[in-house]
């Protein structure tokens, strides 16, 4: 079986869905399955691919999209002689040229387009419904993102089949290393407003004369950014917060692993690797009821639920910030309830697997082939 599974995204910089990609590779490349895989990148660079082949289909910049994706991967797909082709950016050709699988992470753009710019606004308004439609299998990675692609694409149920991401346990784990110099709470994830870090701040103005804690902010720049640094000054914490841009592994790792809490009050998320690694490495972690982060951290975590359970009302939740403090301040006022947190999340942060993920996405392509 000769499969083909799109990965422009391990051609960035990090990401969820590099991180998706890469493991589904790994996962896929240990089984024992009869799978003859490739990769299809949209550049020709030095990728360690762990000994999967790839296949280079190079893109023209951001106006050549289109063009790549109707017509030069399909192409490449019926001259590499493809059984199967695995789609990872929720989008597909208009034209399908041989059985073809998607993933897609939530609906997001659909359910807070106020998260998007105006272009990608456009974009996935289309993108979705015909990656959905398109498609002879939808995999997603939450039985929330599920519902959600259920009644806002309109697809069957059963055409879409749940895959909860792993963690390379090898990489992000537990050290009882401690870091006396710095007390922090962390925050990691793209600035931009699904992500609410508003509401993270204004919590921590709530508590930042009961704690020498200062707030480490992680994360790529994004639309609202500005805003958030303006806010810092007026709730008075602008001096206590760090702002950081993307990090390479070796440091979010270190910065995981010295974190007196974790925190994550998104609006909403198709999953979550930022809190699930938190765990892996043995930070308390704190999320709201966004999307799958319930799911996420299971009974190890903390979850500050929203007063409205539709994500376009949950930013002007007047009692969020409120609970949301109460919590930071309960997790860290007590070494005893964050231990048993660390104990309960490195245990949670085992329970999904990209051994697990890739046996089931495998034998989502065989079906498609009987």
């Amino acid at each position: 079986m000769k499969v083909a599974i799109e990965g422009r995204a391990i051609t960035g910089v990090g990401g969820g869905v590099r991180r998706y990609v890469n493991g589904l590779l790994v996962g896929i490349s240990e089984l024992s399955e009869d799978v003859d895989l490739s990769v299809i990148a949209d550049k020709d660079e030095n990728l360690d691919l762990g000994g999967v082949k790839k296949i280079v289909v190079n893109r023209f910049g951001k106006v050549g999209f289109k063009y790549w994706l109707n017509t030069q991967v399909p192409r490449s797909l019926a001259k590499n002689g493809i059984d199967v082709v695995h789609f990872t950016k929720a989008d597909v050709p208009s034209n399908k040229v041989v059985p073809t699988v998607v993933t897609i992470y939530d609906v997001i753009p659909l359910l807070y387009p106020k998260s998007q710019k105006f272009l990608n606004k456009i974009y996935w308004s289309s993108a979705l419904p015909r990656a959905a439609s398109k498609s002879d299998k939808i995999i997603t990675i939450s039985e929330n993102s599920k519902k959600d692609i259920v009644r806002e694409l309109g697809v069957p149920a059963d055409k879409v089949v749940v895959t909860r991401p792993g963690v390379d346990l090898d990489k992000f784990k537990f050290t009882n290393e401690k870091n006396e110099k710095s007390l922090y709470i962390l925050y990691v994830g793209t600035i931009e407003p699904r992500k609410n870090v508003a509401s993270l701040i204004k919590s921590y103005g709530k508590i930042v004369k009961e704690f020498p804690h200062k707030l480490v902010i992680v994360g790529r720049k994004y639309k609202g950014y500005e805003g958030l640094k303006k806010l810092a000054v007026k709730e008075g914490v602008s001096d206590r917060i760090e702002w950081k841009d993307y990090v390479d592994d070796a440091e979010l790792i270190n910065l995981y692993r010295g974190a007196s809490l974790f925190v994550w009050p998104s609006v909403y998320e198709g999953w979550g690797f930022p809190p699930q690694e938190a765990m892996a490495c043995g930070a308390p972690v704190i999320v709201s009821n966004g999307g799958a982060l319930p799911e996420v951290v299971g009974e190890a975590g903390v979850v500050v639920r929203f007063a409205s359970d539709d994500a376009r009302e949950r930013d002007k939740d007047p009692e969020f910030v409120q609970k949301l403090a109460i919590d930071m301040r309960k997790v860290l006022g007590s070494e005893e309830l964050r231990a048993e947190m660390r104990e309960k999340g490195k245990m949670q942060a085992q329970k999904y697997t990209w051994e697990d993920v890739a046996r089931t996405t495998v034998g989502v392509y065989k079906e498609l082939l009987r």
